[in-house]
């Protein structure tokens, strides 16, 4: 594709995004009006925030999604879900394990437009960096939602990696596992970064993804395991994972 089409294609995807956005948060209100009062765990907002990521995802139609191992995720029991980060574009692929869970996102990003209203309602959970007290506060709104059934989806690096290579867990996932007496279970993923260049708002063309689901650590192994070494145990499952699904 040339660099003169996917401009724009480009700029008409994103303003069909704006627009679509405009019409889809009032339905987005009104679900959320009408479960909030039982739906303790938001489950029909999240659903709700999967429809709106197909409908992103349905916009470029030579993105390719392909996951394998959705069945490795409970539907009731909750988990904590790490999975490596490589683009902005991984929490629409990620939106495709159709599983209800809590997202954590830094706190910045409940201020943008449209994204913070739907990690509002569907009570993900905020991660404000930079002190022990955020840490203590960030792990205990990720306890209460796992108290109330909900799974949580987080990126123990912390940032998107630039070189492909996963960067140095930080440890919140593993010492939330431990407290909640939870599985944990690793997903990898490729190919998300090449759906844009790193601060360009154009797309790079057709980009394959693959999610894979890998197997569960479960609780008595999280429970039996040292948190340092259940860090690097997680870490070794998902680079052998990840070649894996490079070389697949």
């Amino acid at each position: 594709m040339s660099r003169g089409f996917l401009k724009v294609y480009s700029a008409i995807t994103w303003v069909t995004m704006v627009i679509t956005s405009l019409i889809i948060t009032p339905f987005f209100l009104l679900v959320w009006i009408f479960t909030f009062w039982w739906d303790r765990r938001r489950v029909a907002a999240h659903f709700m925030g999967t429809f709106w990521a197909w409908h992103y995802q349905s916009l470029v139609p030579f993105w390719k999604l392909h996951l394998e191992g959705r069945d490795k995720i409970p539907w009731k029991r909750p988990v904590v879900l790490v999975s490596n980060h490589r683009s902005l574009v991984d929490i629409l692929a990620l939106y495709k394990l159709r599983r209800p869970f809590k997202w954590t996102s830094k706190a910045e990003n409940f201020r943008l437009p449209f994204v913070g209203m739907v990690l509002s309602l569907t009570k993900s959970v905020r991660i404000r960096r930079g002190s022990a007290r955020a840490g203590l506060q960030f792990l205990s709104r990720a306890e209460e939602e796992m108290r109330k059934g909900s799974s949580i989806l987080i990126f123990p690096e912390g940032t998107r990696t630039r070189t492909g290579t996963m960067r140095t867990f930080m440890d919140g996932a593993f010492v939330l596992a431990k407290k909640t007496g939870s599985g944990i279970i690793p997903i990898v993923h490729t190919g998300t970064e090449n759906t844009f260049d790193s601060g360009s708002w154009v797309l790079k063309g057709r980009a394959d993804i693959f999610i894979r689901v890998l197997d569960e650590i479960t609780p008595e192994e999280v429970k039996q395991t040292e948190l340092k070494d259940l860090m690097e145990k997680t870490r070794q499952i998902m680079e052998r994972g990840l070649a894996e699904l490079e070389r697949d």
